[in-house]
């Protein structure tokens, strides 16, 4: 990675932070705070199926809830809760305790409906009901009962409609009402009314009886904050965009308490993959895999009502994101990461309600060229200390685009995958960069002051691009190589590699260069004081705190010339401030013989 104005030094190292249950792989991370008590909890997700939080060097499950092995978690806090969405399950709640479920209701019974107005006509309608929950959800449509022989215009009827009361906790009903097959929003009632009186008020456009019962709580993929609701995607239905209720409301997504959804481009062929709020904007960005749309929240009235009625609009039809964990808010844009690569989106300038949306990783595509199916749809990435980080799980690898620098490193190796990534402050207020291994039930943390991963040494290599002095057509003769080191750890290997004069490639000269070393060991005394002990300060190496110049003679006729720097030991590092060759040209037609034609 890059310090300062450009030096390359080793990437951060980690260290275990806590272990999730028993088993497993990290399938999510998420947090809970509550400014009144204090408390301040992260917790995880692993294979084990339980939530646990994070106590000490190892966890305390959380019950209440349980989820199929592989299941992925994902969570975002609003109004003192925590609310935690997955496919397999249905949401659920966290205040610091358990976890929260919602009972699931059944439809209304015995619907029947009858025309006291005596007007006829050639239509049939039909109505059907559905019951709304405490938790915010919505069940299924009942059956349906249909009237034949009514007005194609009913507002000269009066249909009065009935239902069986439902059981359970019920904060009301909705009425629906259309042609058979197709009933649309009409009216909403208490939870102690079981009658409408339907005298032909205009049923809403777009909002259909549900297809799937929410009641105890929606399945979703993804759970996005925005304002003061929250953003889910139907786990069963990908293209549809659920949207709650404003705050004290934003556990439910039924239209009776100030929710709503919306299809996004349901004829594409494509789920939705990842939903982002873009900074600065009344705006949410929904991705697809090839497209990504602007949703803007409207509103419509319906007789007394009046409802939510977003609308959208393409921003591309071309890009797109595949893994919801790849999207980030860097500073005033969003990040997103799909199979064309690492796009950016935000405001034109002078523009202020344009959203454009540029590429960034145009000089890593032969790295992406690498990547499979897994691994777009399974990276991850978090955005911290001016840095974006995409981890690829299966791969154990990260790439990382500086944005103080503008500048692509990488990639990043590590001895596990990284699937989760989160920056959490704790009780502490001190910053966190949390990772969840892929491979293990571990969770860690980056950490700038480490040169390990949790003990285990980190292989840093810096390799030059071939130098050809601006002459690639002739030789020359290498004489003098310098380097500039600083802040030298451990043991620091230089290779040099050049392609000499009969067109072999080799090392022309090996070194290395060590960091002040330590003999013996120094403490308090040393390390004891009588026959107690005061710590052990032995050693191998200490930081060099000056800049270490090296040089050498070389001397050798060669077409280019290539550095390799490394290290290979545990809490080895360096800073390569910066390298030097002097050399001379040789004449035209200086090249191998084997090279002539």
């Amino acid at each position: 990675m890059l310090t300062g104005s450009g030096v390359v030094t080793g990437r951060w190292g980690s260290d275990n932070y806590f272990t999730v249950n028993a088993t497993g792989s990290i399938r999510g991370l998420a947090t809970y705070k509550n400014t009144t008590s204090g408390l301040n909890e992260i917790f995880a997700l692993s294979d084990q199926g339980f939530l646990a939080k994070k106590n000490g060097l190892t966890s305390t499950q959380i019950v209440g809830q349980s989820y199929p092995s592989g299941s992925t978690i994902r969570a975002e806090q609003l109004g003192g809760v925590t609310y935690i969405v997955s496919k397999d399950r249905p949401m659920a709640s966290y205040t610091g305790a358990t976890l929260s479920i919602f009972a699931t209701l059944s439809a209304p019974t015995g619907v029947s409906a009858t025309n006291f107005s005596g007007a006829s006509g050639t239509s049939t309608y039909s109505w059907r009901i559905t019951t709304l929950s405490e938790s915010g959800g919505e069940t299924t449509g009942s059956t349906a009962f249909s009237l034949p022989n009514l007005p194609q215009n009913l507002s000269d009827t009066e249909v009065r409609t009935f239902w069986t009361l439902a059981t359970g906790s019920i904060s009301g009903y909705q009425v629906y009402r259309g042609i058979p097959g197709d009933e649309r929003f009409l009216a909403a009632v208490g939870p102690s009314v079981s009658s409408y009186v339907d005298r032909g008020a205009p049923a809403s456009e777009t909002i259909l009886s549900p297809f799937t019962n929410t009641t105890g709580g929606v399945k979703s993929p993804f759970i996005v904050k925005f304002r003061d609701r929250l953003l889910a995607v139907d786990a069963t239905d990908r293209n549809k965009l659920l949207i709650s209720g404003r705050f004290p409301n934003q556990g439910s997504y039924n239209y009776f308490d100030g929710g709503g959804y919306i299809y996004i481009d349901p004829d594409s062929g494509e789920d939705i993959t990842g939903i982002a709020v873009q900074p600065g904007s009344d705006k949410i960005i929904v991705y697809k895999d090839s497209s990504h749309y602007a949703v803007e929240l409207t509103t419509v009235t319906i007789g007394n009502f009046v409802l939510l009625d977003p609308t959208y609009q393409p921003i591309s039809t071309s890009i797109g994101a595949s893994s919801q964990d790849a999207i980030q808010t860097v500073e005033n844009d969003t990040f997103y990461f799909g199979r064309k690569g690492l796009y950016v989106t935000g405001f034109e300038p002078n523009f202020l309600n344009v959203i454009r949306t540029n590429e960034v990783s145009a000089k890593m595509r032969p790295y992406l060229n690498l990547l499979n199916d897994n691994d777009y749809t399974s990276a991850c990435a978090f955005y911290v200390d001016k840095k974006y980080i995409l981890s690829f799980p299966r791969r154990k690898e990260c790439i990382v685009y500086d944005r103080e620098r503008g500048a692509w490193m990488g990639p990043w190796k590590t001895p596990f995958g990284i699937s989760k990534m989160l920056k959490y402050s704790d009780a502490t207020g001190t910053e966190k960069w949390v990772i969840g291994s892929y491979n293990t039930n571990n969770v860690y943390t980056f950490d700038p002051a480490l040169n390990t991963d949790a003990g285990t040494a980190i292989g840093k290599i810096v390799r030059t691009n071939k130098e050809t002095f601006g002459a690639w057509s002739v030789l020359k003769i290498i004489k003098l190589f310098y380097t500039l080191l600083r802040g030298i750890k451990g043991q620091v290997n230089i290779n040099i590699l050049a392609q000499l004069r009969d067109g072999t490639t080799t090392s022309i000269k090996s070194f290395t260069i060590e960091g002040s070393a330590v003999s013996g060991s120094i403490g308090w005394g040393s390390d004891a004081w009588g026959n107690f002990q005061w710590g052990t300060s032995a050693g191998s190496v200490i930081v060099t705190s000056d800049e270490v110049p090296k040089y050498t003679q070389l001397f050798k006729s060669i077409r280019f010339i290539q550095i390799e720097v490394t290290t290979t030991t545990a809490n080895a590092n360096f800073e390569l401030l910066n390298l030097r060759a002097t050399a001379s040209s040789q004449g035209e037609g200086s090249l191998a013989s084997s090279s002539r034609v």
